[in-house]
């Protein structure tokens, strides 16, 4: 009798395992179709638009002289190095900004730390474009870092080079991409043990040697993450560079915008748009390698 019971026990074991292999797909299905609709499905009416002669004209065959066109002319490797400049100095400024002040939240802000944390979260809900106006007011011949220079007589006539260039361009990106820098930064520490840096100051070891030694490298996955969530975007950044910025700021996401809605040229603006895709996903592989040496899984 022992054997049927546990023939009975096993087909009743197996069962609801063949059930759960189904259960799945009714969760799964709409997020699943939409990711084909509104992801998959534009990304492959854009390689297309890159690949067609005359794009739509979807009868005019298929060339690759869009890819020619924006990887051998000179004009694009300029906005392309401009934009690393600026995206690079933006995200510095961030990391900059973003690591002492995850620091403050994770470690010194004490019954603070929730309110810090609710503040940056604040700061982030505001419209992006009304952001860029702000800073648009603050930094402008007549805006309030001018007023206030002049009624202090700092300054005798207003500071012009504060708008309109690489260095508008740069604050006002660091500024609207502070969150996603700080917080992904903040969450590692906040798996730092504290007793790691009483340790060190018990073996003689100063500020910066904590930094270095413990600190830095142990907060290097939200580093990397915060570089996968700002870094990334910024390349593809138009709306900023076109409010605040001059003709030195000029980035690929501007070229793309004119490409495609200015001169209607479908094919180079497509062509363009999926060599910054590809850079996208090279610089993901490349953090996400690197978040991997620091022993921690992205």
């Amino acid at each position: 009798m022992a054997a049927p019971a546990a023939v009975v026990e096993a087909g009743v074991g197996r069962l609801p395992r063949r059930r759960r292999r189904f259960t799945h797909w009714p969760f799964t299905a709409l997020p699943t179709a939409l990711l084909l609709v509104f992801f998959v499905a534009p990304m492959v009416l854009m390689i297309q638009m890159s690949l067609l002669r005359f794009p739509p004209n979807t009868s005019s065959g298929y060339t690759l002289s869009h890819y020619a066109t924006v990887l051998g002319d000179p004009l694009y490797r300029r906005i392309a190095v401009n934009t690393f400049v600026i995206a690079t100095l933006a995200q510095l400024v961030m990391l900059v900004i973003g690591i002492p002040l995850a620091y403050l939240m994770a470690f010194r802000a004490g019954r603070w730390e929730l309110l810090l944390l609710l503040l940056l979260v604040l700061a982030d809900e505001l419209n992006p474009i009304v952001k860029i106006y702000a800073w648009r007011m603050l930094l402008g011949r007549e805006g309030l870092i001018n007023s206030f220079l002049l009624g202090i007589h700092a300054i005798h006539e207003p500071i012009t080079w504060l708008l309109f260039n690489r260095f508008a361009v740069v604050v006002t990106l660091a500024a609207s991409w502070i969150t996603y820098t700080t917080i992904p930064i903040y969450a590692a520490m906040k798996a730092i043990q504290p007793a790691l840096f009483e340790a060190a100051v018990d073996l003689g070891a100063g500020w910066w040697t904590r930094t270095k030694r413990i600190l830095i490298p142990l907060a290097a996955p939200g580093i990397f993450i915060a570089m996968i969530l700002v870094y990334i975007p910024m390349f593809t950044d138009f709306v900023t560079p076109s409010l605040v910025g001059g003709t030195n700021s000029y980035m690929l996401g501007n070229a793309v915008n004119d490409l495609i809605l200015t001169t209607n040229n479908w094919g180079d603006g497509s062509a363009l748009n999926f060599v910054l895709l590809v850079l996208s996903v090279v610089v993901s592989v490349i953090a996400y390698r690197l978040a991997k040496i620091n022993r921690i899984e992205v």
